[in-house]
């Protein structure tokens, strides 16, 4: 009986742990569900927390992207408030087109107050109205104004090389030489007085010569020979100003004269192009007044000087052939000037081999570095000693000046 009982206990032990088990088991599975669950949750929710981050960041960058756009005015100009100053003569005009009617010249260096710009157009403000003129011909006062001429001319100063250009590159010592590339884009059929109180009249500007091959306009093709002088000089010392810089100019050939009156410049280079009814004719030349003209015969001796100097150093540099000096009081440019001035006619754009040359960058070098030449002579009070620059000059002028009249088409 007592081992009955006993084994009966033992059984229910059994089962009782069975169940206990069991019930440990299935408490186990539970907890690890759990857990899972809460880790499904975890990595569910952690994407929404990225989205929400991503939101805010991107609204903030639009808000930000949103601040930072420049105002604009009615007629879709950036609005600024800024100092800048004219780098030419340049048309101030009514509308943003170089169709827009001049309202007015400015010269070289006027400052001017500018409320807006776009890619090509700058808008000024003067005496109470809004203007426009073309960006490129207008520098921020204050701004960084790289020029490559400049950096050129320091660096060949600093080499060790004792070369004839370091050697030249003070020539200039600083004297103030203006450069007029003759002729602009538009002609202006206004006239006006060929010297002071003259009463004869000339148109105030033209477009010069057009090449018989290439069609080159002569006024484009003296600015590019002016602007190869500018960068030559400047490297050798001289203090550079140009007439202007780029062919969408108004600008007479008084106020050419008047600019460099102003300057007090120590020589005046007009660049110009020559054309004649002759196809086949060729050369080179200089241009100055006569010794009995009537509005500045005080600076012949030296306007005769200068022209003989730059004639020899043109002869010198490129082998052209000779055309001489030529003397006449019929030129404007000439006429208005109070300091030392030449015209310098480059070579015959209207004969087919002689324009061929001109339009080249060697040739153009060429004839840069004969002026050149032919100035550091004048301005050091040198012998230019060329029989040959002088040979039309010295005793053939006045003889000349009639068939030169005839034959060559020499325009301002």
């Amino acid at each position: 009986m007592a081992r009955k009982i006993l084994n009966r206990r033992i059984l229910m032990k059994k089962k009782y742990l069975k169940y206990a088990v069991l019930c440990l088991g299935l408490a186990s599975m539970l907890a690890f569900a759990g857990c899972g669950n809460k880790n499904s949750d975890a990595t569910t929710a952690k994407p929404t927390e990225t989205e929400a981050t991503t939101e805010v960041t991107t609204m903030a960058t639009t808000e930000a992207t949103t601040e930072a756009q420049p105002e604009k005015d009615k007629d879709g100009f950036t609005i600024c408030k800024d100092k800048v100053k004219t780098l030419d003569y340049v048309n101030v005009r009514t509308t943003p087109s170089t169709d827009g009617d001049v309202y007015q010249e400015l010269a070289n260096d006027v400052e001017l107050d500018r409320v807006g710009y776009n890619d090509e157009w700058s808008k000024v403000s003067i005496d109470g109205g809004e203007y426009y003129i073309f960006s490129e011909l207008l520098e921020v006062v204050g701004g960084e104004k790289s020029n490559a001429s400049t950096e050129a001319a320091t660096t060949e100063s600093s080499s060790d090389d004792t070369t004839e250009a370091t050697v030249k590159s003070n020539v200039g010592n600083g004297r103030m030489i203006v450069i007029d590339a003759g002729h602009q884009q538009t002609a202006n059929e206004e006239k006006e007085p060929i010297g002071p109180a003259a009463t004869e009249t000339k148109v105030k500007a033209t477009p010069g010569n057009t090449g018989v091959s290439t069609g080159i306009a002569e006024y484009e093709l003296n600015l590019q020979i002016a602007k190869k002088l500018e960068t030559e000089l400047t490297a050798r010392g001289y203090n550079v100003k140009m007439i202007r810089t780029s062919n969408d100019v108004d600008i007479s050939n008084a106020t050419r004269a008047e600019y460099a009156n102003n300057l007090n410049a120590e020589a005046v280079i007009k660049i110009h192009t020559n054309g004649s009814t002759d196809n086949t004719a060729t050369g080179v030349m200089t241009v100055c007044q006569t010794s009995s003209n009537p509005y500045n015969s005080a600076i012949y001796d030296k306007c005769k000087d200068l022209a003989t100097d730059v004639l020899a150093g043109l002869i010198a540099s490129t082998g052209a052939k000779s055309d001489g000096i030529w003397e006449t009081d019929s030129m404007s440019g000439i006429n208005w000037s109070t300091v030392p001035v030449t015209i310098v006619e480059v070579g015959y754009m209207t004969t087919a081999s002689e324009e061929a040359l001109l339009v080249t960058d060697d040739y153009q070098n060429k004839i840069v570095k004969g002026i050149a030449d032919g100035l550091d002579t004048y301005v050091t009070g040198g012998d230019s000693s060329s029989d040959t620059a002088t040979g039309s000059a010295s005793g053939e002028a006045s003889s000349e000046e009639s068939s030169m009249e005839a034959t060559t088409d020499l325009t301002e």
